[in-house]
């Protein structure tokens, strides 16, 4: 009886040990949102293509998530509009052991959303040329501004370069009209909640989404809100790999 009772005071310590080394987490992998530039990348050496592979390469991602429909991703199509795919991502996806997610809507409702988008800027161009026109130049006086901004890679990812873009969506959507607004706030809606989604479904992986300069922040301000502590600021991890 005594020794049965000096083992059970040896042993319950371990015992009591047990479920607290069972229920230990493994460390939560960082999530870092990145700014493509699109055909910008080839006008800006801050932060060209060779740049924005050598990120991809020093993050070390487990998941991608890219912007591009699920249809472009299976397939490795031409991305209009994105040249960076074709020219860095694509071939990286075949060079990396990586997991790829598309963050944008596919099949009809891609459809739709692009489909009221194009009607709302068509409808401007009847309505006032003048206005569809000034935005055309506005968008490309835009190009030339953050050119001149980039002298650095961490700028490219930082609040100003963020706030230069919302400029001219704010000026898309007061000529525009409710009906891009709507389409645009559907669409930011999607893809925020497929960042979302891939981050809390892989809560010990790298994350590294490729999203666009023009909206960095919105998904880098959404993804915070689920999962804080694991997002790296984007424009100091710039900063500190840029040489």
């Amino acid at each position: 009886m005594i020794s049965r009772l000096r083992f059970l005071l040896v042993a319950l310590p371990v015992f009591l040990a047990l479920p607290a080394i069972a229920d230990t987490a493994p460390p939560a992998g960082p999530v870092l949102i990145v700014g493509a530039l699109h055909h910008l990348h080839e006008h800006e050496p801050a932060f060209d293509y060779n740049r924005l592979r050598a990120s991809i390469l020093a993050f070390k991602p487990d998941v991608l998530v890219l912007e591009v429909r699920p249809d472009e991703l299976a397939e490795r199509k031409v991305t209009p509009g994105r040249p960076e795919y074709p020219a860095v991502i694509w071939p990286l996806l075949t060079e990396m052991s990586v997991e790829a997610v598309a963050m944008e809507p596919g099949g009809e409702m891609f459809k739709e959303i692009a489909g009221a988008a194009g009607e709302a800027f068509e409808a401007l161009k009847k309505r006032d040329p003048e206005g569809a026109a000034a935005l055309s130049r506005l968008e490309k006086a835009t190009d030339d501004v953050l050119l001149a901004y980039w002298q650095a890679p961490a700028q490219v990812q930082d609040e100003q370069t963020s706030a230069i873009a919302a400029g001219v969506q704010a000026a898309q959507f007061a000529l525009a009209g409710p009906s891009f607004v709507a389409a645009q706030a559907r669409w930011d809606s999607y893809m925020a909640g497929q960042v979302v989604r891939t981050v809390r479904s892989h809560p010990a992986k790298r994350v590294m989404v490729i999203a666009s300069y023009k909206n960095r922040t919105l998904l880098e301000r959404t993804v915070r809100q689920s999962v804080k502590d694991r997002v790296v600021d984007a424009a100091p991890s710039f900063a500190k790999t840029a040489n």
